[in-house]
C-alpha cells in the first residue's frame, strides 16, 4: 500500500506538470496568434496604402497617356505587358505560395552540438531564413528557360510579327523587356524573405518608388516623342511601344535595386547563396522536401490559374485586332481600379495572414476561429462593395467615361458600351481573389492536386465558351466577359466548397442558406435602389445616365442605398469600431 501510495504522489505531480506544459503551449501559441495579427494588422494598411497611391499613379499616367498614344499601342503594349506577367507569374507564383509554409521560429540558436558545427541548423532562425532564400533561387532556375520558350513561341506567332515586330525599335523593345524580367527574377530571394518576415514597410517603399519612376520615365518618353521628335506614322507608334518598355524597365531595376540595397543593410548576417540546411549532424537539404512536394503542385496549379486569369488576353491576340485589344485594355485599367486599388491588397495581405495561422497540419482553435471571424467580416464587406460598385458602375461609367475622353479618337471605338459590362464582373474578379487567397492557405497536397484536375476540365470549358462567345456568336469583348464571369464562377465554386469542409471539420456551420439570410435584405435594398434608377431616374428609356442632372440623382440614389446597407450592417460595423479602439489603447499603453 504504501508503495502504490508513493508511485500515485509521484505520479500526480507528472500529470500536473503535463497539463501546465499544455496550457503553456497554448499560452504561447494565443500569444504567437495575438502578435501576428497586430503586426499583419498593422501593416495591411500601410500596403494598402501605398499600392492604392501607386496604383492611382499609375491609372493617373493611362489618362494622361489616352491623350497621345493610339489604340493600337496600348494594344501592343498591353500584350508585351501580359507575356511579362505570364513569364514572372509561372516562374516565381508557386514559390510565393509554398515558402509562407514553411514554420518559423523566433527562438535564438539552439545549443546543441549540431548548431554549433553548422551555422544553418534546421531548427534556428537562421536556418529558416535560409530555407526560404534557397527556394528564392527556384524562380532563377526555371525562368529563364520559361522566358525563353515563351518569347520564342510568340515570336514566331502571326500576331507577335504584325504587332511589334513590324514596328520601329522593335529590338531594343524586347531587350528592355527581356532585361526587366531578368532583374525581377534575380531579387526573387530576397522578395520573398521580406514576405516570410511579413516586412511590409520594404515592399511598400520599394513599389512606390519603382511605380513612380515608371509612370515619370513613361509619360516623359511619350510626351518627347509627340512633341520633340520628328516621329510619325509607325514610327511614332514605335516610339510610344518603346516608351512603355523604358517605363517598365524603370520600375524593375528600382526594385531590384532597392531590394539589394535594404537586404545588405539590414539582412547583413544573411547570405545571399544556395546553402546546406541541417536537420542533423550529417543529414541536410538545400530545399525541404515538405515545402518542395507542395510547391510541385502549385506549380502545377499555377499553370492553369494563369491560363484561366490572364486567357482571356492571350484569346484577344488571335480572335480581336489590336485595336479591340487596346479598348480592352483601357475598359480592364478603368474597370478593375477598384480591384487593383483596394482588393488585391487585401487580397495579397489576407493571404500571408491566413497561411501564418492555418499552415500548421493541426491548427489551434483560436487560429481557426480568428479566421473565420476575419473572412466572415472581410465576405460581408467584400458583398455590400460589390452591390454599390455593380449599382453606380453599371449606370454611370458610360457617362463618365464619355467625359473623360472627350471627343477623341476613342469615341469611334466599342468602349463606351464594353465599359458598363465589364463593372458586372469586378464583384466575381473580387470574390475569386479572396476565396483563393483562403484556399491557398489550407490546401493540403492532396487538394492541390484535386484542384488542379479541376481547373484543367475548367480550362476546357472556358476557352470552349470564350470561342462560342466571341468568334461562333460573334459577340466581341461582349463575349469575353461573359466567358471571364463563367471562369470566375467555377474557381469561385470550387473554393466555397473547400472552405465550408475545412469549416465543418472544426465544427463551424457554413451553408448558402445561412449566407442568404445574412444577405437577403442588402440585397433587397440594390434592387430597390435599380429599379428606382431605371424607372424614375431614367424613365425606363435606357439604362445609362445621359447627362450631369441624371449622373447626381444616381449619386444620392447610391447615397441612400448606401446608408441602408451601413445601418443594416451596424452591429458588424460596431465590432469593427470596439477592435479599433482597443488596438488603439493596447498601443497606447505599449
Amino acid at each position: 500500500m504504501a508503495k502504490e501510495q508513493a508511485s500515485n504522489e509521484s505520479v500526480k505531480p507528472q500529470k500536473n506538470s503535463k497539463s501546465i506544459a499544455e496550457c503553456d503551449v497554448n499560452i504561447e501559441q494565443e500569444d504567437a496568434n495575438a502578435a501576428l495579427l497586430q503586426k499583419s494588422s498593422r501593416g495591411v494598411p500601410l500596403l494598402i496604402s501605398v499600392q492604392f497611391l501607386t496604383k492611382l499613379l499609375t491609372f493617373l499616367l493611362n489618362q494622361l497617356l489616352i491623350r497621345y498614344v493610339t489604340p493600337r499601342v496600348f494594344g501592343v503594349s498591353a500584350y508585351l505587358e501580359f507575356l511579362v506577367s505570364t513569364v514572372l507569374f509561372f516562374s516565381r507564383e508557386g514559390v510565393r505560395l509554398s515558402v509562407q509554409r514553411i514554420e518559423s521560429n523566433n527562438r535564438t540558436e539552439k545549443s546543441s552540438s549540431s548548431s554549433k558545427i553548422h551555422k544553418y541548423n534546421a531548427s534556428s532562425k537562421s536556418g529558416v531564413h535560409q530555407s526560404v532564400i534557397n527556394f528564392g533561387f527556384i524562380p532563377i532556375i526555371i525562368g529563364i528557360p520559361i522566358t525563353t520558350a515563351i518569347f520564342y513561341w510568340q515570336y514566331q506567332s502571326s500576331a507577335f510579327q504584325e504587332s511589334l515586330v513590324q514596328l520601329p525599335f522593335h529590338k531594343i523593345t524586347l531587350a528592355l523587356i527581356g532585361s526587366s524580367v531578368f532583374l525581377e527574377l534575380i531579387l526573387e530571394p530576397i522578395y520573398a524573405l521580406n514576405q516570410y518576415q511579413l516586412n511590409f514597410t520594404r515592399r511598400s517603399q520599394s513599389e512606390s518608388l519603382a511605380v513612380f519612376n515608371r509612370c515619370i520615365l513613361t509619360f516623359g518618353s511619350v510626351y518627347f516623342a509627340a512633341n520633340y521628335s520628328n516621329f510619325d506614322g509607325s514610327h511614332y507608334e514605335g516610339a510610344g511601344v518603346l516608351s512603355f518598355a523604358i517605363g517598365q524597365f524603370a520600375y524593375s531595376f528600382t526594385l531590384f535595386a532597392w531590394y539589394f540595397y535594404s537586404f545588405c543593410i539590414e539582412d547583413s548576417e544573411i547570405t545571399f547563396s544556395f546553402q546546406r540546411v541541417y536537420y542533423s549532424t550529417n543529414s541536410y537539404y538545400y530545399l525541404e522536401p515538405k515545402i518542395f512536394t507542395i510547391w510541385k503542385g502549385l506549380f502545377v496549379q499555377m499553370l492553369f490559374k494563369q491560363l484561366l486569369t490572364e486567357g482571356d488576353k492571350l484569346l484577344i491576340n488571335y480572335l480581336c485586332t489590336v485595336e479591340e485589344q487596346g479598348v480592352y485594355s483601357v475598359v480592364t485599367n478603368y474597370g478593375s481600379i477598384v480591384a487593383r486599388l483596394l482588393f488585391q491588397p487585401i487580397e495579397e495581405a489576407m493571404r500571408l495572414l491566413f497561411t501564418k495561422l492555418l499552415s500548421s497540419t493541426t491548427p489551434s482553435e483560436t487560429s481557426v476561429n480568428d479566421s473565420y471571424r476575419t473572412i466572415k467580416l472581410l465576405s460581408i464587406f467584400y458583398f455590400n462593395l460589390s452591390v454599390l460598385i455593380v449599382l453606380a458602375g453599371f449606370t454611370n461609367s458610360s457617362f463618365l467615361l464619355k467625359s473623360i475622353l472627350g471627343n477623341s479618337k476613342w469615341s469611334q471605338t466599342s468602349i463606351f458600351d464594353v465599359f458598363p459590362q465589364y463593372t458586372i464582373y469586378i464583384p466575381f474578379l473580387a470574390f475569386n481573389g479572396i476565396l483563393e487567397a483562403f484556399f491557398s492557405s489550407i490546401a493540403t497536397n492532396e487538394d492541390i492536386r484535386n484542384f488542379s484536375i479541376y481547373m484543367t476540365a475548367s480550362t476546357i470549358i472556358v476557352l470552349s465558351s470564350s470561342y462560342f462567345f466571341i468568334a461562333y456568336a460573334e459577340m466581341g469583348l461582349t463575349g469575353l466577359i461573359l466567358s471571364n464571369i463563367v471562369n470566375m464562377s467555377l474557381r469561385i465554386g470550387y473554393c466555397y466548397t473547400s472552405i465550408k469542409k475545412f469549416y465543418n471539420k472544426h465544427s463551424i456551420s457554413i451553408s448558402l442558406s445561412k449566407i442568404f439570410t445574412n444577405v437577403q435584405y442588402g440585397l433587397l435594398a440594390v434592387f430597390i435602389s435599380e429599379f428606382v434608377s431605371y424607372k424614375i431616374i431614367l424613365k425606363g428609356e435606357t439604362l445609362n445616365t445621359r447627362n450631369i442632372f441624371e449622373l447626381l440623382k444616381s449619386f444620392f440614389n447610391c447615397l441612400g442605398c448606401l446608408l441602408i446597407l451601413c445601418f443594416l450592417e451596424r452591429n458588424n460595423l460596431k465590432e469593427l469600431v470596439i477592435q479599433i479602439r482597443s488596438k488603439a489603447l493596447k498601443r497606447k499603453s505599449e
